[in-house]
């Protein structure tokens, strides 16, 4: 197999955290040119598929004002997306791997009022200051001490990917400053190991736009390429250097289930039904765990709802918050 194609097997394993690795080499077991082109053909059939009731929602929504921001957070200088407005109930948003704040833009934009959204770069992405310490509980510590610095009650907690390990470390941490839980196409409770032989491929990551951006256009199997995603491209290339491969040693070094099967903080996971990489047995692995919780399958999404169908995403958080 051309090294290429190990190399996009690697980000889909490591990105969404969960990926089975032959499945997705199966996947992408075709020429690299042949994977370029089929993305972009399936792409534009999804937006096809969809673009008339993404349009009619979209028509029905005023865009929010977002705010840039700095907070220090113990010793590091931390990058948040806020929306402007005094409203009641706050959304901290965490990211996954590969990723930013900037995945949440344009949920932030049409949240609700009554919702207080805050999207964060986790230390060692994007505009963030950098970690000493790799690991899921030492990113969750930062997002507790930021839900503190900015004294934050009764939080709803959105975690993708990455940063639904974050998000399930965060809520056994301190589930006293949780009210509820929104995880997307999460790790697994009990972690992820990556086969060693994997790893000497993720240095080769650094650097390599065209090859992250075909990786993404794949995680997001029924959204449009555009600007947007070049964006998206550009923040990936942020993260530390060193977490190409530390991430994946950070997810081989926890298991929550124990710890969630004592939480009684009301979870809402999504996974999209068109995920290669997170499936939806693994998403139902935490009914077995958790007292309270609702597995919420779309069938027309991969694994980036968020950015696949914001409106979708912003409606179904909604609904669960009022549930």
């Amino acid at each position: 197999m051309r090294i290429l194609e190990k190399l996009l097997i690697v980000f889909f394993v490591i990105c969404a955290l969960g990926a089975n690795l032959f499945r997705t080499e199966r996947l992408f077991a075709c020429e690299t040119k042949e994977v370029s082109s089929n993305c972009a053909l399936n792409v534009n059939m999804r937006s096809e598929e969809h673009r008339t009731h993404k349009s009619d929602r979209r028509d029905l929504v005023m865009e929010r004002s977002i705010a840039e921001q700095y907070v220090r957070i113990v010793d590091k200088k931390i990058f948040y997306l806020e929306t402007v407005g005094d409203d009641e109930i706050p959304v901290v948003l965490v990211h996954g791997n590969f990723a930013s704040s900037k995945w949440f833009e344009p949920a932030l934009k049409i949240l609700p009022s009554g919702l207080k959204g805050y999207a964060i770069d986790l230390p060692n992405f994007g505009r963030s200051d950098r970690l000493e310490e790799v690991s899921i509980d030492n990113y969750a510590n930062y997002v507790i001490n930021f839900i503190l610095e900015m004294e934050l009650d009764g939080v709803v907690l959105v975690g993708h990917s990455l940063g639904g390990a974050v998000a399930q470390s965060a809520v056994i941490k301190r589930p006293d400053l949780i009210d509820r839980v929104i995880l997307v196409d999460p790790a697994p409770p009990d972690g992820l190991k990556t086969p060693e032989e994997v790893y000497p491929y993720l240095e080769m990551y650094r650097g390599n736009r065209e090859l992250l951006k075909k990786a993404l256009i794949g995680v997001m199997p029924t959204r449009e390429v555009d600007e947007f995603l070049e964006q998206l491209v550009d923040e990936a290339l942020m993260m530390d250097g060193r977490c190409f491969v530390e991430n994946a040693r950070a997810l081989e070094k926890y298991d929550f289930t124990e710890a969630l099967s004592e939480i009684e903080v009301p979870h809402l996971v999504i996974v999209g039904k068109l995920d290669n990489i997170v499936t939806e047995e693994m998403a139902r692995r935490f009914e077995k765990i958790l007292q309270d919780v609702e597995i919420r399958v779309l069938p027309d999404y991969g694994h980036s709802v968020i950015l696949e169908d914001t409106e979708l995403f912003v409606k179904i958080l909604e609904d669960f918050i009022e549930r």
